[in-house]
């Protein structure tokens, strides 16, 4: 299971690293001062205190936390309050707000803001 794991986290900042190396080949970096870092592992109390510290971070992978809060995700989310701008993957918590989504929300509020249902309680999805 810890070769999984470790195999699984290997392979997803491969992949983080292909796409940032693909976007500066194809000239649409942006500036440095906000170019945010993705990290495929978050662990956090409330977002900023945890690993990665502060708010200079997107995640592709995994986020466990009580508050967590993310500009841009891809994976999985899990907390009590799941925060994010763009989401992409599988959120589970107590309450969990999104600007868009292109995934599911389990929990008892679920929020998705540029959906044509918004609020639906324990699950909410949109693709």
């Amino acid at each position: 299971m810890k070769k999984l794991i470790l195999v699984a986290l290997i392979a997803l900042s491969a992949q983080v690293f292909a796409e940032q190396a693909t976007l500066r080949v194809e000239g649409k970096n942006p500036p440095t001062d906000c170019m945010r870092t993705y990290t495929p592992l978050s662990l956090n109390l409330v977002t900023p205190v945890g690993l990665p510290w502060g708010f200079d971070w997107n995640v592709k992978g995994l986020q466990i936390g009580v508050w967590n809060w993310v500009e841009d995700f891809d994976g999985w989310q899990i907390g009590v309050v799941n925060t994010t701008d763009v989401f992409r993957g599988w959120q589970l918590g107590v309450i969990n707000v999104t600007r868009k989504m292109y995934g599911v929300q389990v929990g008892v509020v679920n929020v998705i803001q540029d959906n044509d249902v918004p609020f639906l309680p324990v699950i909410n999805w949109y693709f």
